[in-house]
């Protein structure tokens, strides 16, 4: 996702997993589009290069919490839609943000955006993706859930799970190019799997043994205790803001669509009804008091400071 969203739950059957998931992944009630001919057509192959049309209309304001539907929808001179990063940004939207219980509920909603927005060769090109995109998200997380890695909040990742994360972004690599082609999965997550795959290389570096050199005669002194005391200090201030940068992708990487989907319903039945007890407050707007009572409202409903900066990224008092 994306994240980027990122992933990774695996066993040792996880390789051979990977030799059939692609076969069975497309799910019967949404099969993937016909096989394209040699020479595919050219709003397919021209990714991201066709020049940004303004004929589409912009999107109107949904109700999906507070906020517009990114704004991705656009076709070069031939009508043909202009496939780019937005475009995924626009359908992951949909499919993690829209109000629906279950992946279908969400992806009628992106259908139906889309059916509002464009129209003829673009309108069935866009749908055409947005199919493929959710059959993506169904066979994504049937892959995923198979791999049952359980990453512990804020802790690495053990030599073992290392190896399993490692396996799942060579996983969800081949599955993205078999749903897409390898040059929209570059486009799209060649800098998610990038940077996971930069992530993994970096843990199983520290995790061999370093290596001693060997004391050359007439060599350098070796560095006083102030020296080696001020170098664990330095190691130990990045390792921790390594670790926890680490941390956040892993989780990412190993987030399901449908846990995303369901966080996003959380935050929004918190933010509602934030939004309800606010209207209820009696201080006069603008007041101190009223202040006060609007600082209390949102720690009661906000209790982290990650919910805190989304909910004024969402206008709220």
């Amino acid at each position: 996702m994306t994240t980027s969203q990122h992933q990774g739950r695996y066993w040792l059957g996880a390789a051979a997993l990977a030799g059939v998931a692609l076969a069975w992944y497309w799910p019967a009630a949404d099969k993937p589009p016909a096989a394209q001919p040699a020479a595919a057509p050219a709003w397919y192959d021209r990714i991201g290069a066709s020049t940004v049309g303004s004929g589409l209309p912009q999107p109107s304001e949904l109700a999906l919490d507070d906020q517009l539907a990114p704004s991705a929808l656009a076709t070069d001179a031939a009508g043909n839609l202009v496939v780019d990063r937005p475009l995924r940004m626009l359908f992951e939207f949909f499919l993690v943000r829209a109000d629906g219980a279950d992946l279908n509920a969400r992806a009628d909603q992106l259908r139906a955006y889309l059916d509002r927005q464009v129209s003829g060769a673009a309108g069935v090109q866009a749908k055409t993706l947005a199919s493929r995109y959710a059959a993506y998200v169904r066979a994504h997380d049937e892959l995923l859930a198979g791999q049952r890695i359980a990453l512990a909040a804020g802790a690495a990742p053990s030599a073992q799970q290392v190896e399993q994360l490692a396996t799942w972004q060579q996983q969800r690599a081949r599955l993205r190019q078999s749903s897409f082609g390898p040059a929209l999965a570059e486009l799209w997550f060649g800098a998610d799997d990038a940077e996971l795959a930069q992530a993994l290389a970096g843990l199983r570096e520290r995790a061999a043994p370093a290596a001693i050199p060997a004391a050359a005669d007439g060599g350098e002194a070796e560095p006083d205790s102030n020296t080696l005391r001020e170098r664990r200090l330095h190691g130990a201030t990045r390792d921790a803001a390594r670790d926890n940068d680490n941390s956040e992708l892993l989780a990412a990487a190993t987030l399901s669509y449908e846990a995303a989907a369901g966080e996003e319903r959380q935050w929004r039945a918190h933010y509602l009804r934030y939004r309800a007890d606010a209207a209820r407050l009696s201080a006069a707007p603008g007041s101190d008091a009223r202040r006060l009572q609007l600082d209390a409202l949102q720690a009661r409903h906000f209790p982290t400071e990650r919910e805190r900066i989304r909910a004024r990224a969402s206008g709220i008092e």
